[in-house]
């Protein structure tokens, strides 16, 4: 999980609903507005803000296997109702693996039975948010606060964690309550570690390891990054950690 901004302006499509119902506004209603329209500018709006990667597991956004997700469930029963509408609330995220697919997904990184316990990201948080569950948007930009390993397990960086003053236990909530660690995702990641290993192994250089971990951990010409950033991030540590605090950091 990295850290993404926070977007403070609501989009065309919500804005004119709001302005429409004013005080009588729903999410189920506005899902509706303009044809599914509005719904569907408000989520390429959030995907394209966080640079095409689930705001909780980093997958890549396919437009089947995407949604808005509310950081304070619409089911809290004052400020989730009050924010249902409120963009500062709304990150794009995956279904968490719960949307069978077929040639799409061949190596099973967005879908793998038994789904229960495979679920992730917002069908694995549900209902559940607080004080234990650290917010994307609210992360420090460095250090990062977990580290993978080469079987793709993710694991809490208590260094990383004490230097930006948040406790190591409320990242391994976080961890918990999005099931980070579900055995699809580890697996992904531990893929994605491997192509790693092969193409470092390849490269002959500073210069040239250097621009590629520039290629592998900067938006491409889309504005998208890879998924698994983390994993990319980890790997390459800390020449990683030197390229990401560049200015303009392009990649929040």
């Amino acid at each position: 999980m990295k850290v993404i901004r926070k977007l403070g302006v609501p989009t065309p499509g919500l804005a004119d609903y709001l302005t429409c119902v004013g005080d009588d506004s729903d999410w189920n209603e506005f899902r509706s507005h303009e044809a599914g329209a509005s719904y569907n500018e408000l989520r390429d709006v959030l995907t394209e803000n966080q640079h095409g990667l689930c705001a909780y597991c980093e997958i890549a956004l396919e437009s089947r296997h995407r949604q808005v997700e509310h950081v304070i469930p619409r089911s809290d029963a004052r400020p989730g109702k009050a924010k249902a509408l409120d963009i500062v609330n709304m990150v794009a995220s995956c279904m968490g693996g719960t949307l069978e697919t077929h040639s799409a997904d061949q190596d099973g990184a967005l879908y793998r039975k038994p789904v229960a316990r495979n679920m992730s990201c917002g069908q694995a948080k549900g209902d559940r948010s607080g004080e234990c569950f650290i917010d994307p948007r609210m992360l420090p930009a460095a250090p990062s606060l977990a580290r993978v390993s080469e079987n793709g397990n993710i694991e809490v960086d208590e260094v990383a964690c004490r230097h930006a003053d948040i406790p190591p236990e409320r990242m391994e909530r976080t961890i918990e309550v999005l099931n980070l660690n579900a055995d699809r995702l580890r697996s992904a990641r531990a893929r994605r570690w491997i192509d790693l290993v092969e193409v470092s192994g390849a490269i002959e250089g500073e210069e040239e390891m250097d621009a590629w971990v520039r290629f592998a951990l900067k938006p491409d010409e889309n504005g998208l990054l890879t998924p698994f950033f983390t994993t990319t991030r980890c790997y390459f540590a800390p020449l990683s950690e030197r390229i990401l605090d560049e200015k303009p950091r392009s990649w929040i």
